[in-house]
């Protein structure tokens, strides 16, 4: 029964990621109804991380007092309905205030799913997390086709009223059939003791570094999500429909990975997760900095920089969902994923428009090798967490 869950909670979480992960595919159609410059743009995208960023610790509480199947039902709907008044609304700021919404509802997603994946799965737990955090990429693989072609035919309001409904279908399915393993109902818990919990696993120095590695990592992802369709646009001069392809292609890159990553990491690496993260640091920062270099009209090289880019700026979540609900454990496994996503959906917050301001002021090459110098520094709070994990191991 235990791969059907799985089935369950990575449809879920595609259903979540269909826009999240897909909007950027909607920037040249949001830019030309709105007007909106770069740092704009950026912020209609990164708002739905500032939204999980507001709420995903008090979600990863709630995961651990109320139970997986309920928060994913509650993920589901709230980000729906958002997405959908989304398209209802005809300014840019009340655009903004909708992916907001958004964003609060994504910020359960990720705790939900990973607990689910802790309690069904005592070996193999790191494939099978990567084949969770698939959906991440799966579902923005789906946007990043889909809503251009939506768009293209009725406006990019239709292409949000339909991604509202897409995410909303899979959470109501899972909550219908998802159950509980034998032994992993949830045993009461009085707030201060959640609360204690959470700021417990909050001072855990393995999560701190592991945290501030992928919130640097987030800022490719973030990144790439947000601004390759538009600098393959206006820089590579290609059609905004095969700019959109070559974005579908990064998250087929990410999906690979993610699956490639947790096997690699278990089989090979003994359960280090922290390894595979600093290759993903180096990856992800060569491939930013040739961004900038691929060929006009060079429609193969960019979808082949796309498909690196989507493996090493996109791949490393389902690494960072193992770390952290095996330091956390199973009483606090929501909790852990809830702080440690605060971190990095801030940093996703921030991302998009900052890259955006400094491509207003300095063009898309400069802010692309900017981007790489940045992600190079994964692998400071990479070693350290290292560090971090092999002194507690001692201990134990």
């Amino acid at each position: 029964m235990r791969y059907g869950i799985l089935a369950l909670v990575t449809i879920a979480q595609a259903g979540a990621s269909f826009v999240q992960q897909g909007i950027g595919s909607l920037g040249p159609f949001l830019t030309a109804e709105f007007d909106l410059t770069r740092a704009q743009l950026g912020l209609v995208f990164g708002i739905i991380m500032g939204g999980a960023a507001l709420t995903t610790a008090i979600s990863g509480i709630a995961v651990d007092a109320y139970g997986e199947r309920r928060m994913i039902l509650a993920s589901g709907v709230v980000m729906g309905v958002a997405i959908i008044a989304g398209a209802l609304v005809h300014s840019y700021a009340w655009l903004v205030f909708c992916m907001l919404l958004a964003g609060v509802g994504y910020g359960a997603s990720t705790p939900a799913g990973g607990r689910a994946i802790l309690l069904w799965f005592t070996r193999h737990r790191g494939p099978a997390m990567g084949i969770r955090q698939m959906g991440v990429p799966i579902g923005g693989f789906a946007g990043a086709l889909l809503l251009p072609l939506l768009a293209n035919a009725g406006g990019y309001r239709l292409a949000l009223v339909v991604g509202g409904i897409v995410t909303i279908l899979p959470a109501v399915a899972a909550t219908i059939w998802y159950r509980e393993p034998e032994g992993g109902e949830l045993v009461p818990r009085r707030l201060a003791a959640l609360l204690r919990s959470m700021w417990e696993v909050a001072r855990d120095p393995r999560l701190i570094f592991v945290t501030l590695t992928c919130s640097i990592l987030v800022f490719g992802q973030s990144n790439m999500l947000t601004f390759l369709v538009l600098t393959f646009v206006r820089d590579v001069h290609i059609d905004v429909a095969i700019a959109g392809a070559a974005l579908a292609t990064a998250q087929i890159g990410a999906t690979v990975s993610r699956l490639a990553w947790g096997i690699v990491s278990d089989r090979y690496f003994n359960g280090d997760r922290i390894v595979p993260l600093m290759c993903s640091s180096v990856l992800a920062a060569l491939s930013s900095a040739a961004v900038p270099l691929v060929p006009e009209h060079s429609v193969a090289v960019a979808f082949a920089l796309a498909f690196v880019l989507g493996m090493s700026a996109s791949g490393w979540n389902g690494l960072f969902s193992t770390a952290s609900v095996e330091i956390g454990g199973p009483g606090r496994a929501g909790s852990a994923l809830g702080v440690g996503l605060t971190g990095i959906f801030t940093m996703g917050l921030a991302a998009p428009p900052l890259f955006g301001a400094i491509a207003d002021a300095h063009g898309f090459h400069f802010a692309w090798y900017a981007l790489a110098a940045f992600l190079a520094c994964g692998l400071i709070p990479g070693a350290l967490a290292k560090r971090a994990i092999a002194a507690a191991d001692t201990r134990v």
